[in-house]
């Protein structure tokens, strides 16, 4: 399916600020990948960080605004939750609660702000926003969290990129925990889009790294 445009913006977004890279690096779970995406780097100024409000908000306004709160995974979720936020109440003029997680309980201060900074209630129908998805394990984790504090529903997660690396053991920890996920954009559609593509003059994604990337893929991409 040919992307929508908030998305080719997004996508070009990424790109053009560095926070997609094409190469070689080595990832936290010790893969190889020819490819690493930093959504930090999409927002260092005011205005980039609005164009990647924007596509969350963007999504958000297709995949439904039936929830109440908007957590933001720590911690690239952090910054991105309080973007959505005050995005789709500019935009839309749609109020939404948000917070986010601490990694660490926090051993001092107010009792109910140990793990969840935030007004989290019961009750609540919760979107998770984070950048990247590669495992099920971490987005499993960060809804624990909050289900621990609180009796909450899940809406489901938001990502910007879906690396399409789930396999059935991360699928089962999902579905376990009824999250569903959404995300503004996927790895194959990136790399499909940018093959032999200028964007400002320079081609990103030649014949020889969308070859690195399907072998990649075929390793330890999606089976389904």
């Amino acid at each position: 399916m040919p992307l929508k445009e908030y998305e080719k913006d997004f996508l070009k977004h990424l790109v053009k600020t560095d926070a997609i890279k094409f190469g070689t690096f080595k990832l936290k779970s010790g893969r190889i990948s020819p490819y690493f995406i930093n959504i930090a780097d999409a927002m260092k100024n005011g205005g980039d960080a609005l164009k990647v409000a924007d596509a969350y908000v963007a999504a958000i306004a297709e995949i439904g605004t039936d929830f109440d709160y908007i957590h933001g995974a720590a911690y690239k979720g952090i910054t991105l939750s309080a973007l959505v936020a005050a995005r789709l109440s500019e935009a839309y003029q749609i109020d939404k609660r948000r917070g986010y997680d601490r990694k660490e309980k926090k051993a001092h201060g107010v009792p109910a702000e140990e793990l969840i900074i935030g007004d989290l209630r019961d009750g609540d129908t919760v979107l998770i926003v984070d950048d990247v998805i590669t495992t099920g394990a971490t987005k499993a984790e960060a809804w624990s969290k909050l289900t621990v504090v609180r009796k909450v529903k899940p809406k489901g997660i938001l990502v910007a990129v879906d690396r399409e690396e789930l396999g059935d053991a991360d699928k089962e920890l999902l579905e376990a925990t009824y999250l569903r996920m959404y995300s503004i954009l996927k790895i194959t559609e990136i790399f499909d889009f940018l093959l032999n593509k200028e964007i400002e003059g320079k081609v990103y994604v030649d014949e020889k790294m969308k070859k690195d990337f399907e072998v990649y893929f075929g390793k330890y991409g999606r089976k389904c």
